[in-house]
């Protein structure tokens, strides 16, 4: 029989006030037309979402015996997400280490050690991880990319739980996938240093999805704050606005009013994890300036919103220029006008959908919380950087996904949604498949940033390092000097330039070139090591010896440099300096044959 207008009336007065079997009960109508009668009063998205909220739609899965049924009945769905995966990422495995990797992972003396993971004790999850990695198959590339693509495959069954949960198995399909191959974040998954962002992403899908299953369940709503946890002690920066999506979640789907307690322990997690951070911001300051040479200052943060938020859609909805360092950010009064109007629509969108509909209202929201840590006008990060949009990315796609499934319900040939679908995953999954061979190898991967970063100091820089390994030291020269033209307090550069004009045998123009090095750059002891050499050479002796012992204050534990000075003060013949310096490389290292010979030579 159907409703009353008066029983209608009375399910939306107190639907939000009382349980469903009370409404049931008063009204003395069943449940299933109570149910029946929302679904069809809200649409599918607030339907589903009411369901969350009144732990109707989770009961299944949060009993042992509905999780396996749970799996049983999506089975099929993790298998070819999987297989997407795994089928975009097979021509990466055997890629190289590059850039940061060197430093991080094969320059590292410590990786093997157990004690280096307690080094960064709020943070210690990557380098266990890495220690494992190196335990099970020394400097393998495989099995450290490996890590990444695990973390990966675990975010992408997360982000298929989560819509199923949400909205609906086909939507989840929709999202999960596009997010398993989609380019604009290959950065993250297959560069190794990337592997941050898909493990912080990974833990806060855990962590947010526990949340959404808490209703009925403890062990779930613990899960969900070690999981938040664990997000911070994976990245320190990217989670510290995330806490704001529970309380968004509450607001829209739940009850602010009466669980804003439940979302607390999220908002102190993240002052702890600030407060340590702030420990560490002079650190990052520091390494921008002398690694990166980034200037001091700020940036206006309204020309920063607008340029970064318009370049990631660029990467989401046409991802052709992929690229390390996005520097090409610089437009003309058109292109910024257009770009202003692009962001001022995704504004005014925001503000609508919170009336119109709330699903598209909260991931709009999430996709600015999730990308607000990289949006601040302090220099402490890049404008545009594809691994940024790993997990921010996914709030777009649920309105992608969104609208494939409206114009399901819309078109009469349901057939073309599928269509398009399969030839979007194909397309994205060729780009990927393609931007792999980019990350290949250090020629692979410059060569590729040259072409598209083309004013960026570092991509030239790079470069020059490319053709000197090729042996085509004139194109080394070139590439070094507009590194510098480019950044003319680049101290690498310099650097880099003085050993080519060393290599050539101008040794003028090489000390000039360390000197200019040092002046940018004084933590530069390889400078100092190079200046020594060719002082060594010219058997200038006293500066030799005074550039040896700069390396050695910048960098104490080179036991190459102490055997270089001992033998510098053995050819100038101070034989007891010499045999105070072996003895001291032999208090670290006793088997050191450098220093045993250089004490035989001073002995005689």
């Amino acid at each position: 029989m159907p409703l009353t207008h008066a029983q209608k009336n009375y399910i939306k007065k107190h639907i939000r006030k009382e349980g469903i079997s009370q409404i049931a009960q008063a009204q003395n109508i069943s449940e299933k037309e109570i149910l029946e009668y929302l679904k069809k009063h809200w649409g599918e998205e607030k339907f589903h979402s009411f369901l969350i909220q009144q732990g109707l739609k989770t009961k299944e899965s949060l009993k042992p015996h509905g999780f396996k049924a749970f799996i049983k009945d999506h089975w099929l769905n993790f298998l070819l997400l999987i297989f997407l995966i795994f089928g975009v990422y097979t021509n990466s495995f055997n890629n190289a280490f590059l850039s940061d990797d060197l430093a991080e992972i094969v320059q590292n003396p410590r990786l093997g050690e157990f004690s280096n993971i307690f080094t960064r004790p709020f943070g210690f999850i990557r380098l266990f991880l890495y220690w494992l990695a190196f335990h099970i198959s020394g400097f393998s590339p495989f099995i450290f990319r490996f890590i990444n693509i695990f973390f990966h495959t675990g975010s992408v069954i997360l982000v298929y739980i989560l819509f199923n949960l949400m909205v609906s198995k086909r939507i989840a399909l929709f999202v999960a996938a596009i997010f398993a191959v989609h380019p604009a974040i290959s950065e993250a998954v297959v560069w190794i240093s990337g592997g941050g962002y898909p493990q912080y992403a990974f833990f806060f899908l855990l962590s947010f999805v526990s949340y959404i299953l808490s209703k009925n369940s403890k062990t779930y709503y613990l899960l969900s704050i070690i999981s938040f946890l664990f997000a911070f002690m994976s990245h320190p920066q990217m989670p510290m606005a995330l806490f704001l999506v529970f309380p968004l979640w509450e607001f829209i789907f739940g009850n602010l009013r009466k669980n804003w307690l439940k979302t607390l322990p999220y908002l102190l997690l993240t002052i702890a994890f600030l407060l340590i951070t702030l420990n560490y911001l002079s650190e990052r300051e520091t390494t921008l300036q002398t690694v990166h040479y980034q200037e001091k200052g700020m940036d206006n943060p309204l020309l920063l919103i607008i340029i970064a938020i318009t370049s990631y859609f660029e990467l989401i909805f046409f991802p052709k220029i992929l690229t390390l360092y996005h520097s090409e950010l610089n437009f003309g009064q058109i292109q910024f006008i257009i770009r202003s109007l692009i962001t001022l629509i995704f504004s005014v969108g925001i503000l609508v959908s919170f009336k119109k509909n709330k699903f598209i209202f909260f991931w709009l929201s999430f996709f600015l919380i999730a990308l607000a840590p990289t949006l601040t006008p302090f220099r402490l990060n890049w404008v545009v950087a594809e691994r940024y949009l790993y997990l921010p990315i996914i709030g777009i796609l649920a309105l992608v996904g969104l609208g494939w499934d409206k114009l399901d319900k819309i078109l009469k040939f349901k057939q073309i949604i599928y269509i398009s679908f399969v030839i979007t995953i194909a397309v994205l999954s060729i780009r990927t498949f393609t931007r792999n061979i980019d990350w290949k190898n250090e020629d692979n991967l410059w060569i590729a940033t040259g072409k598209t970063s083309p004013s960026s100091p570092n991509t030239h820089n790079n470069l020059g390092d490319v053709y000197g390994r090729w042996g085509d030291k004139q194109a080394a020269l070139k590439e070094f000097q507009t590194a510098i033209a480019l950044k003319p307090n680049y101290g690498d550069a310099y650097h880099n330039l003085a050993n080519i004009y060393n290599e050539l045998k101008e040794k003028d123009k090489a000390l000039e070139n360390y000197q200019n090095a040092l002046k940018y750059n004084p933590s530069l002891w390889q400078s100092y090591q190079n200046i020594a050499a060719i002082y060594y050479e010219q058997k200038k002796y006293d500066l030799a010896l005074d550039s040896l012992q700069k390396a050695i204050q910048i960098s104490p534990a080179n036991l190459q440099l102490r055997n270089n000075l001992g033998v510098t003060y053995l050819i100038s013949e101070d034989k007891n300096k010499a045999k105070e310096v072996f003895n001291t490389v032999l208090s670290f290292d006793p088997n050191n044959q450098t220093a045993k010979q250089g004490l035989i030579e001073a002995n005689k």
